[in-house]
């Protein structure tokens, strides 16, 4: 059976998470960070998409992408291929590095649109990597919040600067008017629970509880 085709037109937003193969890692270094990024800086130029979000783990990725005149399948086809490619030569390795086809979930409401860049943000905070989004240095967090991690080496200070330059920050950062970078910090950080939202968002990307709830975290 054919699989369903995504919904897409200029415009749309869409949560976008794809993980290794069974869950094996995608990044082993700082140069694979960087690879994947300027991967996606080369379809971005290509295909006129906007980032709003986006945090690299391990052994999967999220991003919040909203497409141009290029639909998200296209857009998604290229920047995997073009990683897979680098990645097998590299390792001497073939075969799949990702699990299956990408998982894409339409943002069609501000709460939900909000909801999925905390959601990002705080996943190496869940995994127990970190004790702050913003002592991560593979995600947009610190760019939202007008702060800068204190990379070690260049090639970090490269994973910076990439990351900066590909992702948009004002759309969501309106909807936090007077102090706009406070505000979304006090949002992502807070800790009023959201572990609701947390769990609808989780099941739609078929994410299990190897991270750790944000209030127990908090505790330990």
């Amino acid at each position: 059976m054919a699989r369903p085709r995504r919904i897409w037109y200029k415009g749309a937003v869409y949560h976008v998470m794809s993980r290794g193969n069974r869950r094996k890692l995608i990044f082993n270094n700082d140069s694979d960070y960087l690879r994947f990024l300027r991967c996606v800086k080369k379809i971005q130029s290509e295909s006129g998409f906007k980032i709003h979000a986006l945090c690299l783990m391990p052994n999967h990725f999220h991003m919040i992408i909203e497409t141009g005149e290029t639909s998200l399948s296209i857009i998604m086809q290229k920047i995997l291929s073009i990683y897979v490619e680098g990645y097998n030569k590299k390792y001497s390795v073939t075969g799949h590095l990702f699990e299956g086809r990408y998982k894409a979930k339409l943002i069609e409401d501000v709460p939900y649109f909000l909801e999925s860049s905390r959601y990002i943000h705080l996943n190496p905070v869940k995994a127990n990597m970190v004790v702050s989004p913003e002592k991560f240095l593979y995600s947009s967090y610190c760019k939202y919040v007008n702060s800068y991690f204190p990379a070690i080496n260049n090639a970090q200070k490269l994973i910076i600067s990439s990351i900066w330059n590909l992702t948009e920050t004002s759309r969501i950062l309106g909807f936090f008017p007077k102090k706009p970078h406070e505000r979304y910090r006090r949002f992502v950080e807070s800790r009023v629970s959201h572990r609701e939202q947390e769990q609808l968002i989780q099941k739609e990307f078929c994410e299990d509880d190897n991270w750790v709830p944000w209030e127990r975290k908090k505790r330990g």
